[in-house]
């Protein structure tokens, strides 16, 4: 029989189950559960007459005779009016107990009895009757599960409160009401915590605290309401975790607790820590209920300094209170220990916060060392480049923009402190412009002045960049698809788009230097004509700006065939371009050159911040560009990329206002002039290729104007003239490989001595990937290092320890970001005792000084 909802629903289920001809059925309802008129239909579509019996045969008689005979009938046997009793009288009906075609006993023991495997219940189910009949199914239900989850035989009273109290609030987990494994006040706690944390409800659940109390849950804990019963116990690990137990005394928001009640706090806690769901549940339900001030508050309590607690702590609320009181009591964000910051696994609903200040303490010492330390000089083109690389100057920018804009959102954290932690980032900022200034200086020492015509011709100039990456021969099957992604930056690429490309192409790189003025007219044209101003020429030898020609020209295509065999599609990532470009197969080239316009148009009338821009960008590439990308190329064909130039950001304290010029010889980072007075001056040999271009973040201002551009280019920066040179390979199978190298076979070394090892990761696959790096010395709680890596790139590792006797062994363990184990690696330590250490005994010890 299929279990339905309610006792009446049982009831005309026996009834379908009946022969088609029955006529005459007896309800046995002593407790007079069911409330039913004077006819019904049952599942079948037979309608059936009622008559009500109740100890009063002569009127159950008359009504009888009223009835239509050829109609079926229920006979609904109840005690007389008036009286309850758990026995029926049928004396005065043996004529229809010796003729009837089926009973029907309602008593709900015996009706569970069919529906459960248990055929006895508790005597106290009949005064839960009302509760029962609208719940039948429901109830049998529970109770088949409550028999797979305790595989007990008999119920008892408890056990009808509990299923009860789980029809009645399903959310109430039933696995969970069941799983007591013993009647130890931390037990019992334990599992009432677990119930707690599987429901949304902060207030005191009556229903649930009757049933722990019937277990004998400690009164004391059953009288707080949930919230106030995580908060305290969130805030009781925090304190004995950090060595300062009695600190929870000192927080007025909690309720007091004795300390034998606090030991089996201590207890429960240990046991739900061998429950991770419960445990994280623990700690986000925790940190969801605390406000930042109880929480400021709690790490006030604490004995340790803030950096202390930040460092030693695993949870993403403490971390972020005691950083934020650090940075209320003046700490500078750059002078945070690398311990506070070092990214490692944080638990609690805190774990956004605490991973944006990560990231600002992160970048500002990355800032904050630079900026200490002399600005390096540089010889030659490729220092300059290799260390601008390597050391990620192109991004720091784009990052403090970033982590400013997710500060900003830190709903959580008090305005005056988010307004703070701003304030620090922007003079790091500004700070971190004038140092870039000072790099432009000597970019503009290598690229101008008597270094002029080696740069023009510098193997890193962008006009070698097609001669570099182009072989001399093309397949015969191949295609060429020279993507130009106008006014794209070096840390747009790097942060950005190349992340996103990796997912579809194998990309090897290197970087080049954009022609003076880093403009469109002259950068673009430059990397598409493979030459400067003065080399474009036609096959008259007149000077012609016309990319197509110029393009035919570099790539050998002759006159008759550049119709055929070349085309060049500017703002390639519009749709009417797309579709003037052709959708077939048939529409491609042999030489392809796409110009999209990834930033420039943006950047001239952009009013927001520099990582709304890169937004914008990584919006357009994946909405536009990448899949009309995809759909063109085939895996034998050659895609290679780059960007005619990047852009500076322009602060209005440092225009320098012209004004002997004409306004129409006046751009924000560059002049039409042969006589350079605040910038560089350049030739390309005729006075139309003469100019002289702005050093640094110095713009020119009209005199009659005081209108700027936030973002703009021509000038001499590292942002504006430093370009990728890329080479995209189609992935027809993507690979994601990550492998642990440098492992030594064992270490030896010295007590007390530090032993440093470096080991190294390579992504030896076709996409990008994120790791996650565990490392600890025997039992040791680990040490974890996060780092994402492109393909082919290989990253070290360092690990730094102290040498103890006892130490044994190096577990290391390289897992995705999915947490799925890529290898690990048990490394064998030998520490031998030091020689010259020499350990004094107490000479007091043995000594009673109670006598």
């Amino acid at each position: 029989m299929s279990i339905t909802t309610t006792l009446y629903d049982y009831a005309l289920q026996w009834l379908a189950k009946l022969p088609k001809a029955a006529k005459l059925v007896l309800w046995l309802d002593p407790h007079t559960l069911l409330e039913i008129a004077d006819d019904l239909v049952d599942n079948r579509g037979k309608s059936w007459q009622i008559v009500s019996y109740r100890g009063d045969d002569f009127r159950f008689r008359a009504t009888l005779n009223q009835l239509d005979n050829t109609q079926p009938l229920i006979i609904w046997i109840r005690p007389p009016i008036g009286k309850t009793s758990a026995f029926l009288d049928l004396t005065y009906l043996a004529d229809f107990l010796n003729r009837h075609d089926g009973m029907l006993d309602l008593r709900l023991e015996s009706v569970l009895g069919e529906l459960t495997p248990y055929k006895a219940w508790p005597t106290d189910l009949v005064t839960q009757s009302s509760t029962v009949v609208s719940c039948l199914g429901a109830l049998a239900t529970a109770a088949k599960l409550f028999h797979q989850f305790t595989s007990k035989s008999v119920l008892n009273s408890y056990n009808l409160k509990l299923l009860l109290l789980h029809i009645r609030q399903p959310e109430l987990p039933l696995e969970l009401l069941c799983n007591i494994s013993s009647q130890r006040p931390a037990e019992l706690l334990a599992w009432y915590l677990r119930i707690i944390l599987a429901t949304s409800n902060n207030d005191s659940n009556p229903g649930l605290v009757e049933l722990a109390a019937s277990l004998s849950t400690p009164t004391e804990f059953l009288e707080l309401s949930a919230s106030d019963l995580i908060r305290l116990a969130y805030a009781y690990h925090t304190t004995t975790t950090l060595q300062a137990p009695h600190a929870v005394d000192r927080l007025l928001w909690l309720p007091r607790l004795s300390s034998d009640h606090l030991k089996i706090l201590q207890s429960t806690l240990t046991l739900l820590q061998q429950d991770q769901t419960s445990w994280k549940a623990l700690l986000n339900r925790a940190e969801q209920l605390l406000t930042f001030e109880q929480l400021s508050d709690l790490v006030q309590q604490l004995i340790a300094i803030t950096q202390e607690i930040a460092s030693r702590t695993d949870l993403s609320g403490i971390w972020v209170a005691a950083v934020c009181i650090a940075i209320e009591e003046g700490k500078l964000l750059e002078e945070f220990d690398v311990a506070v910051y070092t990214p490692r696994s944080l638990q609690g609903d805190y774990c956004d916060v605490a991973q944006t200040l990560q990231q600002a303490l992160a970048v500002s010492q990355k800032v904050d060392i630079h900026l200490s330390e002399q600005c390096p000089t540089f010889n030659d083109i490729f220092t300059l480049l290799d260390w601008y690389r390597n050391q990620n100057i192109h991004t720091q920018e784009l990052e403090i923009s970033r982590t400013i804009r997710s500060v900003l959102k830190l709903n959580q954290l008090p305005g005056q402190l988010r307004e703070k932690i701003i304030e620090q980032l922007q003079n790091l900022r500004a700070h971190w412009r004038d140092f870039l200034n000072l790099l432009d200086e000597k970019l503009a020492d290598l690229v101008t002045g008597t270094q002029w015509s080696k740069f023009c011709h510098h193997p890193r100039h962008s006009t070698q960049f097609l001669s570099d990456i182009l072989p001399s021969q093309l397949p015969r099957d191949s295609r060429v698809w020279f993507l130009i992604f106008d006014g794209m930056r070096l840390d747009s690429w790097d942060l950005v788009v190349r992340p996103i490309l990796e997912d579809h192409f194998q990309i090897t790189e290197k970087l080049y230097l954009a022609s003076l003025p880093s403009i469109t007219d002259i950068a673009r044209v430059a990397l598409i004509a493979g030459g400067t101003p003065d080399k474009w020429k036609n096959a008259s030898g007149l000077t012609i700006t016309n990319h197509n020609i110029l393009a035919a020209k570099k790539l050998g295509i002759s006159y008759e065939r550049r119709q055929q065999d070349l085309q060049i599609v500017v703002r390639s990532e519009t749709l009417e371009r797309q579709l003037r470009l052709g959708l077939g197969e048939e529409d491609a080239k042999k030489y392809n050159i796409l110009i999209y316009n990834v930033s420039d148009d943006w950047i001239h009338n952009w009013r927001d911040d520099l990582a709304s821009l890169n937004d914008f960008i990584q919006k357009t590439l994946v909405e536009s560009v990448l899949p009309d990308l995809i759909a063109r190329i085939n895996p034998q064909d050659i895609v290679v990329l780059s960007s005619d130039h990047g852009f500076v950001e322009l602060s209005r304290e440092d225009g320098i206002e012209i004004t002997h010029l004409d306004n129409h010889n006046i751009r924000y980072r560059y002049l039409k002039t042969t006589v350079p007075t605040y910038g560089k001056g350049i030739s390309y040999g005729s006075s139309e290729y003469t100019y002289e271009v702005a050093v640094g973040r110095q713009w020119f201002k009209r005199s009659d104007s005081n209108r700027i551009d936030r973002f703009t280019h021509g000038g001499i920066t590292l942002d504006e003239m430093v370009v990728p040179g890329a080479l995209l390979k189609p992935i027809t199978q993507p690979i994601r490989k990550l492998e642990l190298l440098d492992l030594p076979s064992q270490l030896v070394d010295t007590e007390d001595q530090e032993i440093k090892l470096v080991l190294s990761v390579l992504n030896s696959g076709t996409q990008r990937s994120s790791f996650l790096f565990n490392w600890r010395i025997d039992d040791n709680p680990p040490q974890v290092i996060q780092e994402e890596l492109a393909a082919g790139d290989r990253i070290p590792l360092t690990l730094s320890f102290f040498a103890q006797l006892g130490q044994q062994l190096l577990t290391v363990e390289l897992l995705d970001s999915k947490g799925t184990r890529l290898a690990v690696h048990r490394i064998p330590l030998q520490v031998s005792t030091r020689r010259d250490k020499v350990e004094f005994s107490d000479p007091l010890a043995g000594l009673d000084f109670d006598d």
